[in-house]
């Protein structure tokens, strides 16, 4: 299991190269909101994420495993709902 203990905001300051060649973790709004929770990386990893405490993943947002390899996050599609007035 990768162990992700790092996140670079909207992958600041990473080459464009390495951003398209890293693997992607696709997680929901739920999953976002939370700093430590397993997920599994688009190349079929698991994946252990443990941020300090009150830290929030953003769609874009890069996370760094302790070995060095980078995980782009990609916010899944889910649902809206609309409201309009009557």
């Amino acid at each position: 299991m990768l162990h992700a203990v790092k996140r670079i905001p909207q992958g600041q300051g990473l080459a464009a190269v390495l951003l398209a060649r890293a693997a992607t973790l696709t997680l929901d709004w739920d999953l976002r909101q939370k700093s430590r929770f397993d997920g599994r990386d688009s190349e079929g990893r698991q994946v252990g994420v443990f941020l300090p405490r009150g830290t929030l993943v953003r769609g874009g947002d890069v996370l760094v495993t302790q070995d060095g390899a980078l995980l782009r996050v990609v916010a899944a599609p889910q649902p809206v709902l609309k409201v309009t007035p009557c």
